[in-house]
């Protein structure tokens, strides 16, 4: 007879009889399981209040690097962006002068007060002004103007009229340019006056060239002559004396002449530029007398005419009868009591 041995119990019975020797796991108590909530809790709220700082670092840092950027920012646009260029200074205001400069409204300003690159001027009905440029050039305007600074060499002329006065020996090289909406216009070392209407500018020329361009021509308008462009690129021409009452608000916007402690000869010559006209001595003796005498006092508020007859009755020095566009000086006779003789 053959004897077959007993196989092993399986791992799994093992294991069941072994659950049943132990017995079943004890269940903790109700404070026990309190105590071990109420720790877990704790915990719990630790890492969220960390969870919190750190945000809250993280956010301050986010806010302190856009308070840097703006501050950053704000002190390259005030320190090291270049300031807009000095063009001109205002010189003389009949009236009312507003001024903008781009990024404020119109407001009035005063003689003395600079002009930069980028700022509007503008003139009532009433209103009259004149500013001096850098380089000795003057631009006056007249009533109801409107015009903007577009570079030290360029203005807009929007409405309006200005004249331009570019003294002899000014260099050509950065001659003024007035454009408008029909063309633009650049000066050859003259004295012109620009008017822009809605459909044409006309450009009048008291003294040397000009040179006037549109979109399809190029034209130039000599002393004496008056042009006209339309926005339809039509060009005409006509006359215009150089001593015509037309020019008498150029001077009327002018600032006075100082004459204090200048020279007989510079103030005449003033005068005749101012006019139109041209100065003509009688003889050497005339102009170099004119050239030593020494001016005191003003002559704020007069008129060319009555300032010139004004200062000439303090000298020895007198106007005589010459053509109507010049102005004639001699020396008077010592011994002379003939009043002074006027031409008008």
């Amino acid at each position: 007879m053959t004897t077959v041995p007993d196989e092993p119990e399986s791992n799994d019975a093992s294991i069941e009889a072994l659950l049943r020797e132990v017995g079943a796991r004890d269940e903790p108590s109700a404070a026990a399981a309190s105590e071990v909530m109420s720790a877990v809790h704790a915990e719990w709220l630790t890492i969220v209040q960390q969870r919190k700082h750190q945000q809250r670092v993280v956010a301050w840092r986010v806010a302190a690097g856009v308070v840097l950027a703006v501050l950053v920012a704000t002190f390259s646009y005030r320190y090291l962006t270049p300031a807009p260029e000095q063009v001109a200074s205002i010189v003389n205001i009949d009236g009312h002068l507003l001024a903008s400069d781009g990024d404020s409204g119109a407001q009035a300003r005063n003689v003395g007060q600079l002009i930069h690159v980028g700022d509007s001027m503008q003139t009532d009905g009433q209103s009259r002004a004149a500013v001096a440029f850098t380089d000795g050039l003057s631009l006056r305007l007249d009533h109801d103007t409107k015009l903007t600074i577009d570079a030290t060499d360029r203005v807009t002329l929007a409405s309006g009229a200005i004249y331009i006065d570019s003294p002899p020996g000014l260099s050509a090289a950065n001659a003024l340019t007035v454009d408008t909406t029909a063309g633009s216009v650049q000066h050859l070392g003259t004295q012109y006056e620009v008017r822009a209407h809605s459909d044409a500018m006309v450009v009048s020329v008291r003294e040397g060239r000009v040179r006037v361009t549109s979109s399809n021509s190029s034209n130039t308008g000599e002393a004496g002559q008056v042009l006209r462009l339309t926005t339809a690129g039509e060009l005409t021409r006509g006359a215009l004396a150089a001593t015509d009452p037309h020019w008498d608000w150029a001077q009327q916007a002018a600032p006075d002449f100082d004459i204090d402690n200048q020279s007989l000869a510079l103030f005449l010559q003033w005068i005749a530029r101012e006019t139109g006209r041209h100065l003509v001595y009688s003889t050497p003796q005339a102009a170099a007398a004119a050239e030593a005498v020494k001016l005191r006092g003003s002559i704020a508020g007069l008129d060319a005419d009555v300032a010139l007859t004004t200062v000439l009755a303090t000298t020895q020095l007198r106007r005589y009868q010459t053509k109507s566009d010049e102005i004639g000086i001699e020396l008077a006779p010592i011994d002379s009591t003939t009043p002074t003789r006027q031409t008008h």
